[in-house]
């Protein structure tokens, strides 16, 4: 994620779901793209959940521009 898809997501989740500051939010964010392994860090489960289906949203809205249905 570009810095800008960063702070996006960031802004997104802290507007839909708010489990977890916007300091969290971005530290989790930094940490999942310099590739440490978050998998033991369960207080981040929702930060994961939201991501996914972030990515997910990306990849249909861009089938939409395509015109892949």
């Amino acid at each position: 994620m570009t810095p800008k898809e960063q702070a996006a997501f960031v802004k997104a989740f802290s507007k839909n779901v708010a489990t977890c500051s916007a300091e969290e939010v971005a530290d989790f964010v930094a940490r999942y793209e310099a590739g440490e392994d978050m998998s033991n860090f369960h207080e981040y489960t929702s930060i994961v959940d939201a991501l996914f289906m972030w990515h997910d949203g990306l990849k249909w809205k861009l089938e939409q521009i395509r015109g892949e249905n």
